[in-house]
C-alpha cells in the first residue's frame, strides 16, 4: 500500500468513488419502488380477510440508511395502511357490498419519488466523475 500523499489521495478518491456507488443503487432502489407503485396503482383485489390477507397489490417504500465509513444503503419493503377500501362492484374481486382493495398509493407522492431519485442518481455520477477525474489527474501528476 502507498503512503505519503499519493497514497493517502487514493484512498480518499477510492472511498469517494464507493460511495457515489451506493448512492447510485440507492437512488435506483427509490426508482423501482416508486415505478411499482405506480404500475399497481390501478389494481385491486378482494378485502383483506379476518388475518389481514389479501391478494392485492402491497404499495412498497424504501428504507435508507448510512453506512458506517460512508456511503448508503436502501432496501424495498413493505408500506404501512398498504390498502384502502374502494366500491368496484363490477370487479371480480368486491365483496357482497361491493367494495374491494385498492393500493394506498398517492400518484403526486410517488412522482416526487422518482424526481428526487432521478436528481440522487445524477449528483452521485457527477461525484463519480470528479472522483475519477481526480484519481486521473493524481496518477498523471506522480507517473
Amino acid at each position: 500500500m502507498a503512503s505519503g500523499p499519493a497514497g493517502d489521495a487514493s484512498m480518499s478518491l477510492s472511498s469517494m468513488s464507493s460511495i457515489s456507488a451506493s448512492g447510485l443503487k440507492a437512488a435506483a432502489t427509490r426508482l423501482e419502488a416508486s415505478a411499482s407503485n405506480i404500475a399497481n396503482a390501478l389494481s385491486s383485489g378482494p378485502l383483506p380477510d379476518s388475518s389481514g390477507a389479501t391478494s392485492a397489490y402491497m404499495p412498497v417504500t424504501v428504507k435508507q440508511s448510512d453506512v458506517r465509513g460512508g456511503g448508503v444503503t436502501a432496501r424495498i419493503v413493505n408500506a404501512a395502511n398498504p390498502h384502502v377500501p374502494s366500491y368496484d362492484p363490477s370487479s371480480p374481486d368486491a365483496d357482497a357490498d361491493g367494495m374491494v382493495a385498492s393500493p394506498n398509493v398517492d400518484m403526486a407522492t410517488e412522482l416526487v419519488n422518482v424526481m428526487t431519485a432521478r436528481m440522487s442518481y445524477e449528483a452521485s455520477v457527477k461525484t463519480m466523475k470528479v472522483a475519477n477525474d481526480m484519481m486521473k489527474t493524481t496518477l498523471d501528476t506522480f507517473s
